[in-house]
């Protein structure tokens, strides 16, 4: 199969209007130093691209974080209105029937934990190892 060259052909006086035109100046220049010229320029529209929309993504990343931001359960209980204030252990004992006992433990905190004296069939009976 046959390989086309990339080299477009023109005549004298054609090549000599194009190498006189911006494009032609510049591809000259490429051709001297393809990096200072293409590669370089290139490089800082990446960078001031990426600049210049750190704004926009800052925005969509604040939004996101706003709507699946996670609330404390005091956060959710004060978004509703007219809604009383919650503890789990006064509603745990409020619904057993055992409130007024909680509350009366909870204010005497002079106790002493004594542990009860077991039954002696009820003690656990270990084999003696030999």
């Amino acid at each position: 199969m046959a390989v086309f060259g990339n080299n477009v052909f023109r005549g004298k006086k054609e090549q000599e209007a194009y190498d006189r035109t911006f494009a032609g100046k510049y591809q000259k220049l490429i051709k001297k130093n393809s990096f200072l010229y293409f590669g370089l320029p290139f490089m800082l529209s990446i960078v001031a691209g990426s600049i210049y929309l750190q704004k926009f993504t800052a925005i969509k990343w604040e939004k996101y974080d706003e709507k699946y931001r996670q609330l404390s359960e005091e956060e959710m209980l004060s978004m509703v209105e007219n809604k009383r204030v919650f503890d789990k252990k006064d509603d745990f004992y409020r619904l057993q029937g055992l409130l007024s006992e909680h509350q009366e433990e909870v204010s005497n905190h002079d106790y002493e934990i004594v542990r009860v004296k077991r039954r002696e069939e009820d003690e656990p009976v270990w084999p003696k190892s030999k």
